[in-house]
C-alpha cells in the first residue's frame, strides 16, 4: 500500500471515529510502518467491515485481518450431554458388558 492510499484509510478512520489514534505524523508513520506492506483493498475492506460492526475506531491487528475472532472469544465444544448429564446424576459409566456384570456380581 501506498503512502497516499494509506491517507485515504486514515480519513476514513477520522470520518467514522472521533477517538481516531492517529492524530501526529509519527503517529501516522508508525501506523504506516505497521500496514504499509499490507494490499490497499484487503485493509480497506477490513475498515469497511469494522465500521459496520464497531463503535471504537480500529486497530493494527484489526485493520491486518489478525484478530477475526472481535471481541468474543468463545471456542465452541462438542461435548457428549449423555455422558455430562450421566456425570451429573452420579450414574456409574461402563465401556464394556463385562463391567456391568463385575458390578452387578460385586453388588
Amino acid at each position: 500500500m501506498t503512502r497516499g492510499e494509506f491517507k485515504n484509510i486514515v480519513k476514513a478512520i477520522r470520518g467514522a471515529y472521533t477517538n481516531c489514534a492517529i492524530t501526529t505524523q509519527q503517529v501516522f508513520d508508525e501506523w504506516y510502518a505497521l500496514l504499509g506492506d499490507m494490499d490497499y483493498m484487503i485493509v480497506s475492506q477490513n475498515l469497511q467491515q469494522h465500521i459496520k460492526t464497531n463503535k471504537f475506531a480500529p486497530t493494527i491487528a484489526e485493520l491486518r485481518g489478525a484478530d477475526k475472532r472481535g471481541f468474543n472469544n468463545f471456542v465452541g465444544r462438542n461435548y457428549d450431554m449423555l455422558k455430562l448429564e450421566r456425570a451429573l446424576l452420579g450414574e456409574k459409566t461402563y465401556t464394556s458388558i463385562e463391567e456391568i456384570k463385575e458390578d452387578i456380581c460385586t453388588s
